[in-house]
């Protein structure tokens, strides 16, 4: 487990020694910046959908991560036999994954055709609603961080803030692991080298390296199935679901019923401004 930082790895189970896993997702898509530097250089208006990017952390103690994994389970067995779906594409059956999108769209297995919709997703708020996490949320404000001249990597920035807070709210001489989903090669290479770097040698601006080191066992890149599709990862399928709704409460300052199920999870809460939820600059 020691050559984590050498290239990017997956983890598929948490029998070493740890104390928390952090499990993160995003949204928005931080390779905005080009887009929305042009509309700035053409005095275009750009859309509230465009200028945010959020990152999304949830932060589990080891064993109430174990009681989501089986409730978010229990639940997928009670809508889907045996927790499959039959994926046409792949001609094969696979294990439900919780996708923000494909709920919020009824898609695929979560089709109404499927499943009592209505229901699952009043039984999903409750799972949801039960899970035992903190959750630490940074979103970019793209159209201000250009302005205000900033050029560093937007990913890694956000990542900086919210590696922080990681650190402020766990104890001392407790050690933890950070899931990330896979995104694609050459990204997931470029941001392990950033956090390796981070970690390993330069610390962040509030946090040094020691520390991090101290306190950060692993940083892994999984994917939302594994290669036989038979699992997920659940850690990830909640940091997806949690994530959207503080990403939509950001760009449009409305709580939904979605943000009321998380928003007493939130580092802070009630006063989770600049802790929970930061948004930069």
């Amino acid at each position: 487990m020691s050559n984590w930082f050498d290239k990017p790895t997956k983890i598929n189970s948490l029998n070493q020694n740890i104390d928390y896993i952090m499990c993160i997702d995003e949204n928005g898509s931080s390779s905005n910046l080009t887009y929305i530097l042009k509309q700035l250089t053409s005095d275009k208006i750009i859309s509230e959908d465009d200028k945010y990017f959020t990152i999304t952390g949830c932060i589990f103690k080891k064993d109430n991560y174990l009681s989501a994994k089986k409730a978010i389970e229990t639940l997928k067995k009670k809508y889907w036999n045996n927790a499959v779906f039959y994926d046409t594409k792949l001609n094969k059956n696979k294990t439900i994954c919780f996708h923000s999108r494909e709920i919020r769209k009824h898609d695929n297995c979560f089709n109404d055709s499927i499943i009592n919709y209505n229901e699952f997703i009043v039984e999903l708020s409750e799972t949801m609603k039960k899970i035992n996490c903190k959750i630490i949320s940074i979103s970019i404000n793209l159209y201000e961080y250009l302005k205000k001249g900033y050029t560093h990597n937007v990913y890694n920035v956000a990542f900086d803030f919210l590696l922080e807070r990681y650190i402020y709210d766990t104890g001392n001489k407790k050690t933890g692991i950070i899931m990330l989903e896979a995104r694609g090669k050459e990204e997931d290479n470029n941001l392990l080298e950033h956090i390796s770097k981070v970690i390993n040698k330069t610390g962040t601006k509030r946090i040094n390296s020691k520390e991090l080191k101290n306190k950060i066992s692993g940083v892994y890149f999984n994917p939302k199935w594994n290669e036989e599709y038979s699992s997920t990862y659940v850690g990830l399928e909640i940091a997806d679901l949690f994530s959207y709704p503080i990403h939509k409460y950001i760009k449009r300052n409305i709580k939904d019923k979605a943000f009321l199920v998380l928003e007493n999870k939130l580092v802070g809460y009630p006063n989770y401004k600049n802790k929970g939820i930061k948004i930069f600059p």
